[in-house]
């Protein structure tokens, strides 16, 4: 036995016989023996599927929204029809906006020529869902390769596998109906990783991808470039990177945009107007009036912004800069843009941020481990250990807070509304030009002509869902030009449930008494019942809150159904009002038009019917708390001086009436 134990070394070791350090470690023994690392060979398994489960998760997240009417002509409906017609040979042609017919007056995306092609094998929009999905959650394989070759941990590189695809601008960007340049997320880490390898040929095609995505993305590509050529002392690829990405850029963005826009200018400049009116204007803010970039950079919301980018790989990404600056573009274009999305984090405008921002944290943890190694080498693994855990944990709770737990609140549901849609949908001619709702759009884009009503050109037919957003337009426009339309040369086709189908010279003029059915309460259950009488006949009969009184998410928003029952008909028409009020009873949002009041109005109830009041939403804003309250007023607008004082409550209810006559609910609260 003795002379086993010294032929493996052991007692040698032990002895400090060997003088060699890597010989008194276990690993050491256990490669002689044959043996492998912990998790070296269940690692690429374990990579894949979090790839798998992500692409599935996410793939029928996607498609539960399109059936759920969740997505909207802004822009699931334009990308499909820009894709579908480019299938058709119409390259980029697109309608339902007004800055003209291709898509290249908005963005420059040649990467949607390839996409195209995947309608030959399904001609759906949910192809685009799927392969946003797929693509998105396939960047998780150059990151876990790259965190392993730096890191030199398979369990590191698994943390950083997964904190990619936890990422909320990672999520975001993939729920948020379909846009080329998420795509982007995943060819730029392709891109950056073929780059650290050394394999140019594969670095350029990933990086030409990720340039087809959109018209902006190239600058990332030639600080790529500046990096190869910095830090690989490589100039021919660097200069042929930054060349070809730079003149890629300025194509787009000065020749090709213009061209095809009608103003001759990118539509989305005026998103800048507070530095200048043209992109050389814009530019030249930054170097003319940095003041005032400052003070837009450290104003509040922009610093949540970048918050939310940086903590989800624990603000590792900061001992990187020189990755970190690939995202400084793009990261311009958020923080100093005049919309609020853009730097809201729930958008799809961090996807060209996330990967050198994951990039950058690899570098950053490397670093980190690198100085353990040199300072004390026996704390390597444990401290390998305790990154890992922090990464994991930092990008979970990121996810959960800023994605998932408002996701919950306001889950997709397909209901019998839903499926109406359909029915109708399937009598209308594909190739009859369409005018459609906002929620409408993308299940009628796969036609040469589609518009976003109100605007109407030379459709045959209008598709309206009245219950839903009436974006860009709002509920009382909606309702008269309606009118105006059955006025005038428009008939109705067919009218249920609030789905109104109109087309030109059709007959009947009246509408059915099936189209309110989205107003009467049928099969219903009140989660808040009330008895809380109104005047002499008016009764609200409780509400309905979505989520709840706890509301989560960076833009929580409380949805608010409204159950009225009259106990004998009246000839007046009511406005109801309802509000979200601070402490001092100052209103943080308010809501008057909704479907049912304009459709349905009080005037036409019967008695002892319920109607429902329905499309009620309202913004917490920057709010933690706020008191829910209610107004009646006579006649079709809000008027303080006229509201109506609730008169009766039964005994027990917990409702409250404010010095200002509002019927008071509930309270709100919100978790940011």
């Amino acid at each position: 036995m003795r002379g086993v134990t010294k032929q493996l070394g052991w007692r040698d070791n032990r002895l400090g016989r060997n003088g060699g350090d890597e010989r008194r470690t276990i690993p050491f023994v256990a490669k002689r023996l044959g043996a492998k690392p912990i998790g070296a060979a269940a690692a690429p398994y374990v990579i894949s599927f979090m790839v798998a489960t992500y692409a599935a998760v996410f793939v029928y997240l996607s498609i539960l929204s399109q059936d759920a009417f969740q997505t909207h002509a802004f822009d699931m409906g334009n990308m499909d029809q820009a894709v579908w017609n480019t299938m058709q040979g119409r390259w980029f042609h697109f309608t339902n906006w007004g800055g003209g017919t291709s898509r290249l007056a908005a963005h420059v995306e040649p990467v949607l020529l390839l996409v195209a092609q995947l309608y030959r094998l399904a001609d759906t929009p949910n192809t685009l869902l799927v392969l946003q999905s797929l693509v998105i959650a396939l960047g998780a394989l150059p990151t876990y390769w790259l965190a392993l070759d730096k890191l030199k941990n398979h369990l590191a590189a698994l943390a950083f596998g997964a904190a990619y695809l936890l990422m909320p601008a990672v999520q975001s960007a993939n729920l948020f109906e379909f846009h080329a340049v998420s795509l982007s997320a995943s060819f730029l880490l392709y891109a950056f990783y073929f780059a650290y390898k050394r394999s140019y040929t594969l670095f350029f095609i990933a990086a030409l991808l990720a340039m087809g995505t959109k018209e902006q993305v190239p600058v990332a590509v030639a600080l790529m470039g500046l990096y190869i050529l910095i830090t690989q002392r490589n100039r021919r690829v660097g200069v042929i990177t930054i060349f070809t990405a730079l003149t890629w850029f300025f194509v787009s963005v000065q020749l090709i945009i213009p061209a095809y826009n009608s103003e001759g200018v990118s539509p989305y400049v005026s998103r800048y107007d507070s530095l200048g009116k043209t992109p050389g204007q814009i530019l030249m803010a930054f170097f003319t009036n940095p003041g005032k970039l400052i003070g837009m950079l450290f104003q509040p919301t922009k610093l949540d912004y970048i918050r939310t980018l940086l903590a989800p790989t624990a603000y590792l990404a900061l001992l990187s800069p020189l990755t970190l600056v690939m995202a400084v573009p793009d990261l311009a274009i958020n923080i100093f843009s005049n919309f609020p999305t853009m730097y809201g984090g729930s958008a799809h405008y961090g996807a060209v941020i996330a990967p050198f921002v994951v990039i950058s944290a690899i570098y950053g943890a490397a670093l980190l481990m690198n100085l353990v190694r040199l300072g004390v080498p026996q704390l390597a693994q444990p401290a390998a250990v305790v990154l890992s855990a922090t990464v994991f944990l930092s990008s979970a709770n990121s996810s959960a807070h800023e994605v998932f737990l408002p996701l919950a609140d306001h889950f997709p549901q397909v209901t019998l509304h839903q499926h109406r849609a359909q029915e109708i949908i399937a009598r209308i001619p594909p190739s009859a030009g369409v005018s459609a709702s906002s929620v409408l759009n993308p299940h009628v884009s796969h036609r040469e002509r589609l518009y976003l009503f109100p605007d109407v050109k030379d459709a045959d037919y209008v598709f309206l869902d009245v219950t839903s957003s009436p974006y860009p337009s709002d509920y009382g426009d909606v309702r008269w030009r309606v009118q105006q339309m059955l006025d005038d040369d428009w008939g109705i086709v067919t009218a249920q449930d609030g789905y109104l189908l109109l087309q030109e010279d059709a007959p009947d003029r009246e509408l059915p008494r099936d189209f309110f059915d989205f107003a009467r309460a049928q099969d219903y259950e009140i989660s808040h019942p009330l008895s809380v009488r109104f005047g002499s006949n008016l009764y609200l009969r409780g509400y309905d809150l979505e989520p709840g009184t706890l509301v989560r998410g960076r833009d929580p928003v409380v949805h608010l159904r409204l159950y009225w029952q009259l106990t004998k008909p009246t000839t007046t028409d009511y406005s109801f009002t309802a509000y979200l009020i601070d402490s001092t009873g100052a209103p943080i949002s308010r809501q008057t038009d909704n479907p049912t009041s304009l459709w349905y109005p009080t005037s036409v109830w019967r008695r002892g019917e319920i109607v429902r009041m329905s499309s009620i939403q309202l913004p917490l804003y920057n709010y933690s708390q706020a008191l829910l309250a209610l107004s009646v007023s006579p006649g079709p607008e809000e008027d303080d001086a006229m509201r109506v004082l609730p008169e009766s409550m039964d005994s027990g209810s917990a409702v409250q009436v404010s010095r200002d006559n509002l019927l008071l609910l509930t309270q709100v609260r919100a978790q940011h």
